[in-house]
This record gives structure tokens, C-alpha cells and sequence, in this order.
């Protein structure tokens, strides 16, 4: 029987509208304070996360534009390694063509084209041009000439040798 008498004091029965606004009021505020209090740890939690998250975006964002920057050096270091051994691969065309068709060493500066057909026709109008150069084929015997120019190379010739020997 003590609890239904406690019970008792503990109940009060509602006999107004005001009673019961009064109570749901007093039961809201106790949950309201309750809940901020949940929110405001949530929001400080969020906030050290957002933080956090913002630096490491701005980290990444830091690395991703180095790394682009890295990649391009690259690719223009690469574009440049290309570009000059496509240049020694046509020199190397035109100097083997050149010698296939006879043409003389030098002759290969005047080789144009850009694949080894093209450079192949080049040559072959130069060499119709120019033709090939075959060295002299050297005599054994001296040659003899009564002309006066040739008298006159003579004596430069001794007059040379006379100088050197004082």
C-alpha cells in the first residue's frame, strides 16, 4: 500500500489546459537542453573535421598541381628527346642513301625529305645533276710542260727551297 500512496502524491490529475501546456513545456525544455547539448558537441566535431578536411583538400590540391607540373617538364623533356632522334635517324637516311647512290659526304646537307623515299628522290636529282665525283686516278709519270707558267713554277719552286735552307 506505500507505493499507491506515493504513486498518488506523484499524480496529479490535469483539470486545465494551462496543466497541461505547463507540463509538456517543462518535459520540452528538459529534452531541448538535453539535445543542444548533443548538437553542440556534434557541431564542434564537424567543425575539427571540416578543418581537417579543408587542409588535406588544400594539401592534395597542392600535390596534384606539382604533379602536373612535373608531368609537363616531362613531356617536354620527351618531345625534345623525340624530336632530335627523328633528327639523327633522317641524317642517318640521308648519309646511307647518299653513299648507296655515290654521292659525296658533303653531299648530304643538300638531301631534303622527311621519310627515306622522299629523301631517296632527292638524291637521286642531285646526283643527276652533279653527278659523282671518282678522284683522279694519279699518273706515274711526271708531267711535262714547256710552257712559261710552268718555267716560272719551277724557279718559285728553287727560289722557295733557297729561302727555307738560310
Amino acid at each position: 500500500m506505500g507505493k499507491e500512496n506515493e504513486m498518488a502524491e506523484e499524480f496529479k490529475i490535469i483539470e486545465s489546459q494551462e496543466q497541461l501546456d505547463a507540463i509538456i513545456k517543462g518535459r520540452l525544455e528538459r529534452e531541448k537542453i538535453k539535445y543542444d547539448s548533443q548538437i553542440a558537441e556534434l557541431n564542434k566535431k564537424l567543425e575539427l573535421q571540416s578543418g581537417d578536411a579543408q587542409k588535406q583538400i588544400s594539401e592534395l590540391t597542392k600535390a596534384l598541381n606539382d604533379a602536373k607540373e612535373e608531368k609537363e617538364g616531362f613531356d617536354k623533356t620527351l618531345a625534345e628527346r623525340d624530336a632530335k632522334i627523328k633528327e639523327y635517324e633522317l641524317h642517318s637516311a640521308k648519309t646511307q642513301i647518299a653513299h648507296e647512290l655515290g654521292l659525296s659526304f658533303e653531299a648530304v646537307n643538300f638531301l631534303q625529305g622527311s621519310d627515306a623515299d622522299e629523301i631517296r628522290k632527292s638524291a637521286e636529282s642531285l646526283k643527276e645533276l652533279v653527278g659523282t665525283k671518282t678522284a683522279p686516278l694519279a699518273s706515274s709519270e711526271p708531267k711535262i710542260d714547256n710552257s712559261a707558267e710552268a718555267a716560272r713554277d719551277a724557279a718559285l719552286r728553287r727560289m722557295s727551297r733557297d729561302l727555307a735552307k738560310t
